[in-house]
């Protein structure tokens, strides 16, 4: 298997992650185990957003061109959003991001 494909196979077990963090989120019993889930969800939005992110020197104005790698791209930015709520700097992080576009 080529090195792309086992960077989509981790990025891929890295959503399912945060899917299942967020599913069991939604139905915390109690604070104490919402804090937990949270904690875990902004470590693994942090482990896709590495993953996902370009090598330093691949970064740029070039748009990704194949799928995998549009995926990739929009995997960082969205981990990188639920980082940022789940560690309460959400609605500051997403006022900064649209002051970029």
């Amino acid at each position: 298997m080529s090195s792309t494909g086992s960077t989509n196979l981790h990025v891929g077990a890295a959503v399912a992650e945060i899917e299942g963090l967020y599913t069991a989120l939604r139905s915390a019993r109690n604070e104490r185990h919402r804090e937990r889930i949270l904690a875990d969800l902004a470590q693994a939005g942090r482990r896709l957003t590495a993953l996902a992110q370009p090598p330093q020197g691949a970064r740029g104005s070039v748009r990704p061109r194949s799928r995998w790698e549009r995926r990739r791209l929009l995997a960082a930015r969205g981990a990188d959003l639920v980082a940022a709520f789940a560690t309460g700097d959400g609605w500051r992080h997403l006022a900064r991001s649209k002051g970029r576009a």
